[in-house]
């Protein structure tokens, strides 16, 4: 496929996930498909990503990805989104007060024969945690240096 034809699978995904679209989602994954996720303790295969979809949704159901960038080489495309919404439902044993997110997130595809086969998201996850409500702002003092 050419970049511009991987380039319109990553747009149909982002769209799909941020309309609850998860029946698309999911057959754009591959079923090799690999997700490494920062919050993940390794790889997700392909049902354990459409789990976390379900999961994420449930939580902020206005949940919505703006690809902000994008660009593709060979089988890859790579994209800078922006992800908002406001967190109505319960998320990582958390109970949500309705916080609103607001993070970017640097995704990476790997395509085949019009579906993704592998997918890297990385993102500032501590900023991510706080949003969400499960842990407070670290508090990190101010280095003083010698002049």
């Amino acid at each position: 496929m050419s970049v511009a034809e991987n380039k319109a699978v990553a747009l149909k995904f982002f769209d799909a996930l941020s309309n609850g679209d998860l029946r698309t989602t999911a057959d754009l994954m591959a079923d090799d498909h690999r997700f490494h996720f920062p919050l993940f303790g390794g790889p997700a295969n392909k049902t354990e990503h459409a789990n976390g979809q379900v999961k994420i949704l449930a939580a902020i159901p206005d949940f919505h990805e703006e690809v902000v960038e994008q660009f593709g080489e060979g089988d890859m495309v790579f994209s800078r989104l922006r992800l908002r919404g406001t967190r109505s439902g319960e998320l990582m044993g958390v109970a949500a007060a309705g916080q609103k997110i607001d993070i970017e997130i640097f995704n990476v595809m790997k395509m085949r024969d019009g579906r993704i086969v592998e997918e890297w998201d990385e993102f500032d996850t501590v900023s991510f945690l706080v949003q969400l409500g499960v842990i407070e702002q670290p508090q990190i003092g101010v280095v003083e240096t010698k002049s």
